[in-house]
């Protein structure tokens, strides 16, 4: 089993309905205009690796949590706008003012982060713009298949941290993939290491489900946990 990335290159007809939902439900994820999948990552410029695994919700299952509740009744007053994915300097600057609040490295641009200047865009990509009044103070990007979609990228003015906008994002995506009935959400990886992953679980950890690649099956993320994936990685992927 390969441990390190594996990349996908688009072809003319992109990585649109039921292809990008083919490949998310196998265990890869955007990188720019391509698709990967890997078993490790680097967080920072820690040399150390860390195995990862990726996770997926499936919609019509969840139950939202009270912290989930809570988070919707503190940013109910904020105006939230859905449109077809854009990047300019408002966006850019939203996101450089995030990345100095962050602890692990980041592109230096919301562009860098998610274009590839020589490929065009090969998905059907969508954002999230929320308002408090007419100040963009969050941002949220994904990919839409026929049948599934890929939350790729979050970020939000470090000033409104109490207000978790980054989960409130997650939870609007939900709302989006219900409106559109959407059955299944891909939220990235986890860590067996590293907490740094595990605030994808917060809205219904019940329902959210891992995918293990040796049998490429999804299965509950509570019925494995981190102990007994990181097991699973030691026994089925670390050197092989």
């Amino acid at each position: 089993m390969n441990v390190w990335p594996d990349f996908i290159f688009p072809d003319e007809k992109g990585f649109k309905d039921c292809m990008l939902d083919n490949y998310l439900a196998a265990g890869y994820y955007r990188t720019q205009h391509l698709l990967f999948t890997t078993h490790q990552t680097q967080i920072s410029n820690e040399q150390k690796t860390y195995p990862v695994f990726w996770l997926r919700i499936p919609v019509k299952n969840i139950i939202e949590n009270k912290a989930a509740t809570s988070i919707r009744k503190k940013c109910a007053a904020f105006a939230v706008l859905c449109n077809k994915a854009k990047i300019n300097n408002g966006i850019n600057d939203l996101y450089k003012s995030y990345i100095k609040g962050i602890d692990f490295e980041a592109a230096e641009s919301c562009s860098s982060y998610l274009h590839d200047i020589y490929i065009e865009n090969p998905f059907n990509s969508k954002m999230l713009q929320i308002k408090d009044h007419k100040t963009l103070i969050a941002a949220g990007y994904f990919d839409v298949g026929k049948n599934s979609m890929a939350g790729i990228l979050n970020f939000y003015n470090p000033v409104y941290k109490k207000y978790s906008l980054g989960k409130y994002l997650m939870l609007k995506k939900l709302d989006y993939a219900r409106a559109n009935n959407i059955e299944f959400y891909y939220t990235g990886y986890i860590s067996t290491g590293s907490n740094k992953f595990d605030y994808k679980l917060f809205s219904d950890k019940k329902v959210v489900e891992v995918f293990l690649p040796l049998e490429e099956i999804w299965v509950p993320f509570h019925q494995m946990g981190k102990e007994k994936l990181a097991e699973y990685f030691d026994k089925n992927i670390r050197g092989t």
